[in-house]
């Protein structure tokens, strides 16, 4: 009985061997890849440079009014009212100041994950409106803001302005208050806290 081999050399797969042009091309693509993701963390530490330049503009706006305000008090008899607005003003700058030190600290480290909201936040203020306290939450998604402004108006703007950032797309800020301090001096100053829906009520 005579058998016939049907399963000939050209019905089975052939092995490919790895050539050169194949590997020197999948290396170029790891290369753009790891450029690529490189250049993204140098662009985000970039805007988180420029949030902290802000904030410093901010903070140097805050301190003329300290400068103003001790004028006033060294001018005059000691006024209450006086003394307690330069207070808090001071501590609005000492608060300002841990502020900036952690978005400095954001910057050093690298961190990517808020660097874009951290970006709109800075980009999106209005002139006479000062964020005092940012806090960022990842799982879930929360943020809450604190700030000051001498007209309640801008709370609000600002509000409608973040709504047009790409990262807030979806997000709805249900926490709003917005508060005047007592005294006459300070009156002129209005404080606000606003936080996302995930937000509970935390202070910063």
């Amino acid at each position: 009985m005579q058998q016939v081999n049907l399963y000939t050399a050209e019905l089975r797969p052939s092995k490919q061997k790895l050539n050169a042009a194949s590997a020197l091309l999948a290396l170029a693509l790891v290369f753009v890849v790891v450029a690529g993701l490189a250049g993204l963390v140098r662009y985000q530490n970039q805007q988180l440079e420029a949030q902290a330049l802000a904030v410093e503009r901010q903070n140097s706006q805050l301190e003329q009014v300290v400068a103003r305000l001790q004028d006033e008090v060294r001018a005059r008899q000691p006024d209450p009212e006086l003394e307690a607005a330069l207070a808090r003003v001071t501590e609005t700058i000492s608060r300002r100041q841990r502020l900036l030190g952690r978005i400095e600290t954001l910057a050093i480290n690298g961190h990517s994950g808020f660097s874009g909201r951290l970006s709109a936040l800075a980009r999106q203020v209005p002139d006479n409106l000062w964020l005092t306290g940012i806090r960022l939450e990842s799982f879930p998604a929360a943020l809450t803001l604190q700030g000051q402004t001498r007209s309640a108006d801008l709370v609000p703007r600002y509000l409608e302005r973040l709504g047009e950032e790409p990262v807030f797309i979806g997000e709805t800020f249900s926490d709003f208050r917005i508060t005047r301090p007592d005294g006459e001096a300070a009156r002129q100053w209005v404080n606000f806290q606003i936080a996302t829906e995930n937000n509970g009520d935390t202070g910063l």
